[in-house]
């Protein structure tokens, strides 16, 4: 597979196509962006509703500032309930949901270009596009890019599209300008911007008693005031056909190095151009403003860049020729990477390119340069040493490699950035669940004692419950079923029919008679292969304690969870939990016991004593094994084996003879089996029947334990029976109102709404 196929696979799993249609990050994400885009709606609802108790209260008047007064507390539970963070949090999940939407919805696979000013990141995009000077300008001294371009590789001549700043984001630039120098000066509109030639002057006049990065800045803000025919491109898109005009919207001087402003205005430039290189492919190369330049700003466009717009970089470092070290400013750009994108996957992804060659006669430099940034503790995937001026060198010792490792290990990083997502959506759902539970706090004070007027707690839990009714039929289940077990029943008379055949052919037993020796003795052979029989039919049973009887306690106690948890039994999954695979009724039922029945000890251990259960018949069904096997274990002490006489018999006879008292052994093996089983058979449903009768004695017979189900239920009433409590509110608007939201919000609190599924 070519570096291409290697990289159309990796999109391909992105976008969920071909071998990976229906299994795409792109659409996983994109669930999960609608699923945050509804929850914000239903807590900016709440948010709206809260905001509305809390004015009636303070105000004074109103249906929840009478409530307030029956329940003196009321305010503070509605001030708790603050979905202020939580709103934030999930603000930063839908964001990052759109990064990583964009990211593997690109046809493309993007590499930026970065580093600080003058280090040779011009001509390298040069060697790999095949763009010139006319487009992409190259200096050695002043500033030369302007704006940020995005190279693609495409078939045809080459064209470019300019995508202008709006009106607003000019103003927030220069406004950024006048904040950085302490111009107290605010605008609103790009007509007011000639209206600050007085404050350029000024500034001007006193320019010797600031420092110098103040006076760099003032530089490059002057522009935007004194060079104002860049304006008549703000909120437009143009398309450029004639190659030699991209230049004038890239750089910052024309290819005669005088001083050019449409740049100003440019937000992004797009070329479009045919790559020499074979393995391009879908490659889009993204130059970056150096940092050094005197643009405000550079740092941060950098890292947005990085986040949003590449899948790699390739950081561009020009060693002096009069020798060189890793200096400030290089730390400083490492670790503004670094603390941006986070260590842990930087090595599947940056790369260094030192710009060496003999005309700059930097090579020792390049190589001093090498060893120290490989004697430090930094997390990149290679360093090149490569002369950024030379496309052949750049091809084969830069591009190809870097290529080649990102087809290795994008899908990794892929893989990364969304578990990297799943911790950010855990936190906002930790969040979100603690604020559910304020929530729901606010309900359970005298607001849900309003709801629960007029006996509707009492109806519901006394006449509707279905938990008493299907516990006792769950009973009844076990006690009509066939006292004895037919599961295990079945399983081992199939183990007995399959004995036979695990006893050895005639083959087996005369090359063994052959061996010589002791070992080929014939009351050895004998023995040998009584023993392995016997070893062979135990493994068989070992199976019925490894697998059936697991499953049967498994099954049993699923049924009892899913009697708790049924809307027609005991209505409990109406409970949201955190911790659970929403899948499995056991571990459903777990959870639900460790996050809400703290408080309810006799209800907790009765469940607890059904996670538990464990049905104890593995011993007695190994005793009843051995027991039956007893004829084929030799021991002095053991008067139900027999050795076969072996004396005066031809090896043939003696073949036939071990043949035959092996098989004949089967049938009184078997018969004990089946008579030494009939009692373990009866124990299962027996057992399953007392131990539902134990949990139904001890939460509904039982005083103590059904006032404190009871209690349980009304706790929960508004979750475990929400349609017929909102009916009830209906009646009282503000109780309506609060209840649905409630209601809104409870049904998105499971771990697994909030976590992106990575295959």
């Amino acid at each position: 597979m070519t570096i291409t196929d290697k990289i159309n696979e990796i999109i391909d799993q992105r976008i969920g196509r071909n071998s990976f249609k229906g299994k795409g990050h792109l659409e996983v994400v994109k669930k999960k962006k609608k699923f945050f885009g509804e929850l914000m709606q239903a807590l900016q609802e709440y948010q709206s509703l809260r905001e509305n108790m809390l004015s009636q209260i303070n105000g004074g008047g109103g249906e929840y500032y009478t409530m307030s007064l029956e329940d003196p507390m009321l305010q503070q539970r509605v001030e708790l309930a603050d979905p202020s963070a939580t709103i934030l949090q999930l603000q930063r999940c839908l964001a990052e949901c759109e990064r990583l939407e964009k990211r593997f919805g690109r046809e493309t696979i993007n590499i930026s270009v970065v580093g600080r000013a003058r280090q040779g990141k011009s001509r390298l995009l040069q060697s790999i596009s095949g763009l010139n000077d006319r487009i992409i300008p190259t200096s050695n001294g002043g500033d030369c890019t302007g704006a940020k371009s995005v190279i693609a590789n495409n078939v045809g001549k080459t064209h470019a599209r300019v995508v202008f700043y709006s009106e607003m984001e000019l103003i927030e630039q220069i406004q950024l300008y006048l904040n950085a120098l302490d111009i107290s000066r605010n605008i609103g509109s790009i007509s007011q911007i000639n209206g600050l030639q007085d404050e350029i002057n000024t500034y001007a006049e006193h320019l010797s008693s600031k420092t110098g990065k103040q006076q760099s800045l003032f530089q490059h803000f002057r522009k935007y005031v004194e060079h104002d025919d860049y304006l008549q491109y703000i909120g437009t898109i143009k398309d450029i056909e004639n190659e030699e005009e991209i230049r004038q919207f890239v750089a910052q001087h024309d290819a005669k190095m005088k001083p050019t402003f449409a740049f100003l205005a440019v937000k992004e430039v797009c070329i479009y151009t045919e790559f020499p290189m074979k393995e391009a492919g879908k490659i889009v190369l993204v130059d970056t403003i150096g940092l050094g330049d005197t643009s405000l700003g550079i740092r941060e466009k950098m890292v947005r860049t990085l986040r949003d717009d590449s899948d790699a970089a390739i950081l561009v470092r020009l060693p002096s020729a009069n020798g060189d070290s890793i200096r400030v400013e290089d730390d400083e750009l490492y670790d503004l990477i670094s603390d941006a994108m986070g260590k842990d996957v930087l090595d599947k992804w940056l790369f260094f390119a030192l710009n060496v060659c003999d005309e700059l006669g930097n090579q020792n430099s390049g190589k001093a340069m090498e060893d120290a940034l490989n004697a430090r503790k930094l997390n990149y995937a290679f360093i090149k040493k490569v002369n950024c001026g030379n496309s052949t060198e750049v091809e084969k010792d830069l591009m190809l490699p870097v290529l080649e490792y990102l087809s290795s290990n994008l899908s990794d990083v892929d893989n990364s950035m969304m578990t990297k997502a799943n911790y950010q959506f855990f936190d906002c759902f930790q969040k979100y669940f603690e604020l559910c539970a304020k929530v729901n706090n606010v309900l359970s004070g005298g607001f849900r004692k309003s709801l629960q007027s007029g006996g509707l707690f009492d109806e519901l839990y006394e006449d509707k419950l279905g938990l008493s009714r299907k516990l006792k039929a769950l009973m009844e289940k076990y006690s009509s079923l066939n006292a004895q077990c037919d599961v295990i029943s079945d399983n081992v008379k199939s183990i007995i029919r399959n004995m036979a055949s695990q006893c050895p052919i005639q083959d087996e037993i005369r090359d063994r008679l052959t061996t010589g020796g002791e070992r080929g003795h014939a009351p050895n052979v004998y023995l040998y292969y009584a023993d392995n029989l016997r070893a062979v039919i135990r493994d068989m049973f070992e199976e019925i304690n490894n697998s059936t009887i697991v499953t049967l306690q498994d099954d049993f106690k699923k049924e009892v969870c899913d009697v708790l948890g049924d809307d027609d039994g005991g209505r409990l999954k109406r409970i949201p939990v955190q911790d659970t695979d929403s899948e499995n009724p056991i571990s459903w039922m777990e959870a639900l016991v460790d996050e809400r029945m703290s408080a309810f000890p006799l209800v907790s251990a009765a469940i607890k004593d059904i996670l538990n259960y464990k049905l104890n018949i593995e011993g007695l069904l190994e005793f009843k094994v051995d027991n039956a096997l007893s004829c084929l274990d030799y021991s002095p002490q053991n008067n139900r084996f027999v050795m076969p006489d072996f004396s005066g018999l031809s090896d043939e006879k003696i073949v036939f003879t071990i043949e035959q008292t092996l098989k004949s052994a089967i049938p009184d093996v078997a018969n004990d089996l089946m008579t030494g089983i009939q009692e373990l058979l009866l124990i299962p449903h027996h057992s399953f029947r007392a131990r539902i009768r134990k949990l139904y004695d001890r939460i509904i017979f039982k005083q103590e334990g059904l006032r404190e189900l009871k209690n349980f239920y009304r706790e929960n009433a508004t979750l475990i029976w929400p349609d017929e409590f909102k009916n009830v509110a209906h009646q009282e608007i503000a109780l309506g109102q609060l209840n649905d939201s409630c209601g809104k919000l409870n049904n998105c609190r499971t771990k697994d709404m909030f976590t992106l599924k990575i295959d």
